[in-house]
């Protein structure tokens, strides 16, 4: 199976066709979000982050809608939240903060902790 830098998934509903995914999934981390401390306790930091993975990772978008619907119950979708400010609208710092750590541990099963 060859290779594809850009996938595009086409769905056909009644004769029209449409692009459901259209996103680059081998994209590499920036410079700066290989550098990403999460130590660091600056609020303008982790949202810069955030406003940097947010477009560009359709992974970390899932990730992130998935803690939007599981604490909000609001389904994050592109129509109503197509840039990361109107998402940003949901969460609190310590919030951004915890999901920004998906650069650390994307791809890694994580364990649990039981509270």
């Amino acid at each position: 199976m060859a290779s594809l830098k850009m996938k595009q998934v086409n769905l056909a509903l009644e004769g029209t066709v449409g692009v459901v995914i259209k996103a680059e999934f081998n994209l590499k981390l920036s410079p700066r979000l290989k550098k990403f401390n999460p130590d660091n306790h600056d609020e303008n930091y982790h949202v810069e982050i955030f406003c940097e993975l947010y477009p560009k990772f359709p992974q970390f978008k899932a990730h992130v809608a998935a803690f939007v619907e599981r604490n909000y119950c609001t389904m994050i979708n592109d129509e109503d939240h197509p840039t990361p400010e109107h998402v940003l609208y949901f969460l609190k710092p310590h919030e951004i903060s915890w999901l920004n750590n998906w650069i650390v541990t994307r791809g890694k099963p994580q364990a649990r902790k039981l509270t």
